[in-house]
Formats: structure tokens, sequence, C-alpha cells
């Protein structure tokens, strides 16, 4: 998504040959048919057409980023803080032209910047590691106020156990992700899952049409990750307690899922096996157990009547500290 100087160079070239050469094929024309040259004058509307999301992204990085935004990726996103100062500039690039090109839309619910930057946070983070990725058919994220069903509805009926979709079928080019699940997914440390992640993994597989994976893995990692899964989804999940079982749905949510742990508790992943830790490093270029190792966990002050920060839309009393299994990772009560 980013745009560098030599990509610059190469896109303006690319540009001005398209534009030469459909010039002097029009003026060959005309000579023979004079209404041909009437395509010169579309020359310069093509130039300025295949320079357009070029320019544009040039002009989206050069914006400075806003306060407000650093600091909801420093209070919440691990991996950005784990980051050293030159790779925390291209996180925030990459954020930029992401919510510059794809729109952020809430379905009976407000989205704030605390939305908008976890998302793209999710987003960013699976395809960090890859130097040349584009969402590129990915135009709209939807932020749901609760967990819904399988056909998107949200009536408070039991069975609303879905928390994230990646577009299928009429929904493609859209993601689904439930508030709470995506606030939950960044607070909550001691949970291996993250809706956001989990959902942008599919999303980077559907990108892709050799294998799920993109091009920039190697093939023998391609191969490698084919082999093991058939193999897993040919065992029953007892054999995988650590792994949530759910992964053994498909090939699709296995590579999601454990996209996730790599991403979010990478030190469970690498203990309980490590060979599969090494393939997913492999895939996505990444090394998150050493990157996030260090990371300190940010400690925050919550008052009991004060809103819940998993995103309920409940007061915290009344929910994760009543429950207790989150107030750790949440901070302490005041």
């Amino acid at each position: 998504m980013l745009v560098t100087p030599e990509r610059n160079r190469r896109n303006r070239r690319d540009a001005f040959v398209v534009t030469i050469l459909m010039a002097v094929t029009s003026g060959i024309g005309g000579w023979f048919f004079p209404p041909a040259l009437i395509v010169l004058g579309l020359c310069p509307f093509v130039f300025w057409r295949l320079r357009r999301q070029c320019l544009r992204r040039l002009a989206v990085i050069t914006r400075p980023f806003p306060e407000h935004w650093e600091r909801i990726l420093r209070s919440h996103v691990a991996f950005f803080r784990a980051l050293d100062d030159s790779e925390k500039e291209r996180f925030r690039q990459l954020m930029k032209v992401f919510l510059d090109e794809v729109r952020i839309t809430g379905i009976q619910t407000d989205v704030d910047d605390t939305i908008r930057v976890l998302v793209a946070a999710s987003a960013v983070i699976p395809i960090f590691g890859f130097h040349d990725w584009e969402y590129h058919r990915l135009s709209e994220v939807l932020i749901y106020p609760t967990s819904f069903d399988d056909a998107f509805q949200m009536n408070g009926q039991p069975n609303e156990n879905i928390v994230g979709m990646a577009g299928l079928e009429h929904l493609s080019g859209m993601v689904i992700l439930s508030k709470p699940a995506l606030l939950a997914g960044f607070e909550n440390q001691s949970s291996k899952d993250n809706v956001g992640v989990h959902e942008f993994a599919h999303v980077v597989e559907k990108e892709e049409t050799d294998y799920g994976l993109p091009q920039e893995v190697p093939w023998e990692v391609v191969k490698h990750w084919i082999q093991y899964v058939a193999r897993e989804l040919a065992r029953p999940p007892k054999n995988r307690s650590h792994i949530n079982p759910y992964a053994y749905t498909n090939e699709h949510e296995f590579f999601a899922v454990l996209a996730a742990y790599f991403f979010k508790s990478p030190d469970v992943l690498l203990k309980q096996d490590p060979a599969l830790y090494r393939m997913l490093q492999d895939m996505f270029h990444q090394n998150t157990n050493d990157l996030l190792r260090l990371v300190p966990k940010p400690r925050r002050r919550y008052g009991r009547n004060a809103p819940c920060p998993c995103g309920s839309g409940k007061k915290y009393k009344m929910c994760c500290l009543l429950n207790g299994e989150r107030t750790p990772d949440f901070g302490v009560v005041v």
C-alpha cells in the first residue's frame, strides 16, 4: 500500500509509456482515419488516471499522523508499542493509507476514532512483514454493536454468536466485526483471540489465488503449510488441546485462528509447537515472539461505574469486574 520512491518512478514511467504509445497509435491511425485523432485529447486523462492512486497515496503519507490516533495505538496495540521508531513510522503510514481507502461504517452503533484505529491496526498487523501488499478487493468494514447470527441479524437470540466475518459471496469486499469483540481482542491480553486480526487474516487469504498465501511467501513454506494443515485436519481436535477447536472447521479457519495466535500469544504457540511457530514466522515474515516478549502491558485505572473497556456498553462493575477474568489486564479498580 505504500508508495516508495522507486515505486513512484516506476508508476510514472509506465504511465508515460502507455500515454506515448496511445498518442503514437492515435497519430498513425489519424493519418488514415482522421476521426481517430480525437483519442489524442484523451492522453492527459489516461496519464492522470494511471497516476491517480499513486499520487493520492503520496499525499496521504505526507499528512501528519493525528496525535489522538497515536495515543490510541500506544494505549491499545502492543504490537505497535514493540516496534522501533522506523517501524512505527511505517505502521502509521500503512494505517493512513488504509483509512483513506477503506470505509468503516457503524450499523446501529457509532464508530469513533478508537474503533477506526483498531480496525486499521488489525489490517496492518498481519501484512506488516510484506513489502508489496494490497487489499485490492476490500472496500468497507461494517461494525456491529453486538454479535450476530449467520443471517447478519441482531435480535438478542442465543444463536447470535458470530463476532466477525470476512466477505463471502454477496458480501465480497467487506469485513464485519462486532465492536465489543474488536475492543476485547486488544484489551484482553490473557486471551489468544483477536477477532480483528482473525478476520483480516481471512482477507489476506482471499486476496490470493494460489494456495491462499501471498506471493512473497516462498514456495517451500507454502508446500509445508499445505501438508501440515492436511495432517492436522485429519486429527481430532483433542490432539491439539492448545488450539481452539474452531480452527478445525476447515483449512481457512485453521489459518485465521493460528494467525491470531501468532500475533496475540506467540509465546504460547512457540512453547506448544515450535515447528508450527517457525512455519508461521516464515509465512508472515515476522518474529512476533521476540517482538512482543519485552513489551510491558499498560496499566490503566477504571472506575467501578465507568463504561467497561471491553466495549459491552455495561458498567465495569457489572461486566468484566464481575466476571473477574479480565480485570488483571484492564487495570485496577478505583
